[in-house]
């Protein structure tokens, strides 16, 4: 085991120098933290690690969670670029934990996915309001994107119920107040859950996912009052 574990670090490192030799001779790069080519060699040789199909969607949550975290650095020191290439990191693991997820139907392993989802639109609320608008932009497009492929799992595993359930909590965390008997910012268009006009500047839509698709629209702090004219009832074709 730890021959091959020498073998796989070994591969991975040779790997990265020769696929980028301009980072190859970039000590910032490879010790950055915040764009490390030693992390990306230690989180690959955790994935590899984690031989489960089950393993594998939690390590990727937790590499998630870590650039969520650093770009929560970054946007404290004004660094926008730095946000918008960790952002895309983000987007690019749980890309590959929604693949995994399609060959699963574990209930449990889909409830961890959901729930750390949740946490993380939290997470990407919080960056909104520390970024220009162009980053925001990026941002909303990427929690969109992220939400509704969970979405899409949770219908496929828990029904159309299962699917209202998640979305009802990932709106009131896009949406704070919102709820029953109270005024919400997301509302049902047709096969679309968006903002309500006048409450956020809106993103571009992903693909349909079934039953229907949720979209956040920017909303940060100090941001999304204006007129709520959605309700928090939803329906579900």
């Amino acid at each position: 085991m730890k021959t091959k574990k020498l073998l796989f670090t070994v591969f991975l490192v040779t790997y990265f120098f020769i696929s980028s030799p301009v980072h190859a001779l970039d000590l910032n790069t490879v010790f950055n933290p915040q764009n490390s080519i030693i992390l990306k060699i230690q989180e690959g040789v955790e994935y590899f690690f984690a031989f489960s199909n089950e393993s594998k969607i939690a390590v990727l949550d937790k590499q998630a969670e870590k650039r969520l975290d650093m770009a929560q650095d970054s946007a404290n020191q004004k660094n926008d670029n730095q946000v918008e290439n960790l952002v895309q990191d983000y987007l690019e693991i749980k890309d590959k934990q929604d693949n995994i997820l399609e060959k699963s139907d574990n209930d449990q392993v889909l409830g961890m996915v959901k729930t750390r989802t949740i946490e993380q639109q939290k997470t990407m609320e919080q960056l909104k309001a520390k970024v220009n608008n162009e980053v925001k932009k990026q941002v909303v497009q990427v929690q969109e994107r992220v939400v509704n492929q969970v979405a899409k799992r949770v219908v496929e595993v828990n029904g159309k119920e299962g699917q209202t359930e998640f979305l009802n909590k990932v709106e009131h965390v896009w949406a704070p107040g919102t709820g029953p008997g109270g005024e919400a910012g997301v509302v049902i268009e047709g096969d679309a859950m968006q903002f309500a006009p006048g409450t956020s500047d809106g993103g571009p839509s992903q693909p349909d996912i079934k039953t229907v698709e949720i979209k956040t629209g920017g909303n940060a702090e100090g941001e999304g009052g204006g007129n709520k004219s959605g309700s928090g009832n939803k329906r579900v074709d």
